[in-house]
């Protein structure tokens, strides 16, 4: 019997830590533009525990935390059914992190061998009460300000999404001490500190299958209790109600009184079950247990149920996020494309469906923090009907001199924000609201031909720093025949102009070195 369940647990194992990389690769790769993979996104949207602490939201003004989605409520559904039939599998069978702090301490085992996971008793019911102080504290938080606040701490999502810049320093310093402690600890993030496990953990008191043990058959060789990695004595229990267990059957496998016939460690219904004495072969109870789990999931992703992204509602300006684009400003409110353009002085042929944060760049203000952000735009969509005057407490410059460009267009102090839009000075609410300019305008809204240094050779100051954070309408402005310079380098013509090389680079396999050597060869 021995090891005979390791094979498949381990292939369990492989096979949702490959899937979670799939899905966090494949949305990075898509967030950065580069390639586009089937059945991606971002991983707060398929954690069962997004599911968990959305749910005080939802009940009280029918709304999901941030970041959280439909999809996260089937997939807590799943893990609930589960937990119900099978008790804590998903910890020991499913959850990617577990997985890898257990094979990190196989390496720990090998190099502190008797040393290894040996916690004093009463330390590890101190530690123990942790998972269950952290969860009262992300539920409390979450529902308090009505954001993930575990998610930059959390090591499950920021290690498998450690080579993005998305993650916090916070982020960093959780997975080193997760990973580290696992040298020395068996699961110490499962054990001390997982929210998620603290709730799965419960469950075993109440699953309908549990691990039992046939005291008429135990030879009492004690080899279940020294396997055991959460420290439990297996062979003084009938049942292992342990919210501690987590399922991995290390205790099953290394039982010698198991036979095929009859097994002294197995899996059988509650106690307090009129059929109490009746058992299920391993094998069915993980096929119920991964059943149970994925069963509602994929029929939800079959129904078109799981979604993984919310339909968002904009209804006042403050809906406006950094993640809206354009198009979905101009459809909801009234403003249309040729305002907004121009107001902010945002290139025309820049793409509609670009987001807000992604304006900086669009307006020139490369490599920099936010110039115009989405709290501007809210502002500037709540005045369209008002005179401009009413954004006067907005203004980064003397007011005066806003008026000054608002009469140089025929327009008046009097004159409503939308009307200002469409006729004033291209830029000029950029200008209201950060101090400066677009780089396409110059301070009466005249569109630059020349860089500032005063070169009458267009651009020809920039051509010495290119680098990544240039971007296409910086090179158009340099080279005289922009359609050359795509055509030269393979590059589309309907490339986004706020497309930066670094970004290029990547996706079309050009060296910056290149450009900077056209450029500085034509202008």
């Amino acid at each position: 019997m021995k090891s005979r369940h390791r094979v498949p647990r381990i292939a369990t194992q492989l096979l949702f830590l490959l899937l979670v990389l799939y899905i966090s690769v494949g949305h990075y790769l898509s967030e950065k533009g580069i390639a586009e993979l089937a059945g991606t996104t971002s991983l707060h949207a398929v954690c069962p525990f997004g599911g968990v602490v959305t749910l005080y939201n939802l009940v009280s003004d029918g709304t999901y935390v941030q970041k959280i989605h439909p999809s996260n409520l089937f997939v807590l559904g799943g893990l609930l059914i589960s937990l119900v039939i099978a008790g804590a599998f998903f910890c020991g069978w499913i959850c990617p992190l577990g997985s890898v702090q257990e094979w990190i301490g196989k390496a720990g085992r090998k190099l502190l061998r008797s040393h290894y996971n040996k916690v004093p008793a009463g330390l590890n019911k101190i530690l123990s009460l942790g998972k269950y102080a952290m969860l009262i504290f992300v539920i409390v938080q979450t529902a308090r300000i009505g954001t993930l606040s575990f998610s930059s701490f959390d090591p499950y999502y920021n290690l498998f999404n450690i080579w993005t810049d998305e993650i916090a320093l916070s982020g960093y310093i959780a997975v080193f001490l997760t990973l580290g402690a696992s040298l020395f600890i068996e699961r110490p993030f499962c054990r001390y500190a997982c929210p998620l496990g603290a709730i799965n953990g419960l469950f075993n008191r109440f699953s309908i299958f549990r691990i039992r043990r046939k005291s008429s058959t135990c030879i009492d060789c004690g080899l279940c209790d020294k396997v055991c990695p959460a420290g439990i004595n297996v062979s003084k229990v009938s049942s292992v109600n342990s919210p501690a267990c987590n399922r991995c059957m290390k205790c099953v496998d290394i039982c010698p009184a198991n036979s095929n016939s009859t097994l002294t460690i197995g899996f059988g219904l509650s106690e307090k079950s009129s059929k109490a004495s009746k058992t299920i072969s391993v094998k069915t109870y993980i096929i119920l247990a991964l059943s149970a789990f994925l069963v509602p999931v994929g029929l939800s992703v079959l129904t078109g149920k799981f979604e993984t992204e919310k339909t968002r509602v904009y209804i006042v300006p403050d809906d406006i996020k950094g993640s809206t684009s354009f198009e979905e400003i101009v459809e909801n409110y009234p403003i249309s494309k040729e305002q907004l353009f121009n107001g902010l002085g945002i290139p025309e042929m820049v793409s509609v469906e670009l987001k807000v944060k992604d304006l900086t760049g669009i307006l020139g203000f490369i490599g920099e923090e936010e110039v115009i952000s989405r709290e501007h735009l809210s502002a500037l969509i709540g005045k369209l009907g008002e005179p401009i005057s009413s954004l006067a407490e907005h203004s980064k410059v003397d007011f005066e001199n806003i008026i000054e460009f608002v009469q140089s267009s025929g327009l008046d102090e009097s004159t409503v924000v939308s009307e200002v839009m469409a006729s004033g000075p291209p830029g000029l609410f950029t200008y209201l609201f950060s101090g400066r300019w677009p780089f396409e305008t110059s301070g009466d809204g005249a569109v630059i031909e020349e860089k500032e240094t005063g070169s009458e050779n267009h651009g020809q100051s920039a051509s010495v720093d290119i680098k990544g954070s240039t971007s296409l309408l910086e090179i158009e402005r340099m080279v005289p025949d922009f359609e050359a310079f795509l055509e030269y380098f393979g590059l589309p013509i309907d490339e986004p102009k706020s497309s930066l090389l670094k970004d290029l680079k990547t996706k079309y396999q050009i060296e910056i070195s290149d450009i900077k050597d056209y450029v500085s060869n034509n202008q």
